[in-house]
């Protein structure tokens, strides 16, 4: 959830909640960056072929990995996913639209 939905549910403005987190070694809330693997997610999922199981497996578990330690890094490997994804759509996109 966002920081300043959660900070209101622990009832604490978002400058504590922040506060707290740095005290915890939690650099930035990851809400964005599991937003992201989420949206990459139901893209995959979308665009579903037959072998892409072992895809959702891996964003899956880097899900589950950043919850248990937000300060991780959203590998290369996903990255490279998200950035194809976002070619392929663009690309669909513009042969929708007519665009050359």
């Amino acid at each position: 959830m966002p920081i300043s939905v959660a900070a209101k549910e622990l009832g604490v403005s978002t400058s504590t909640l922040k506060y707290r987190c740095r005290e915890l070694d939690i650099p930035y809330w990851p809400y964005l960056k599991m937003k992201s693997l989420a949206t990459l997610e139901s893209s995959v999922l979308g665009f579903a072929r037959a072998g892409s199981q072992h895809i959702i497996r891996h964003i899956r578990e880097e899900m589950e990995a950043i919850m248990d330690n937000p300060t991780l890094k959203i590998s290369d490997e996903t990255k490279d996913l998200r950035y194809r994804m976002y070619e392929l759509k663009k690309k669909m996109k513009r042969k929708a639209t007519g665009a050359v």
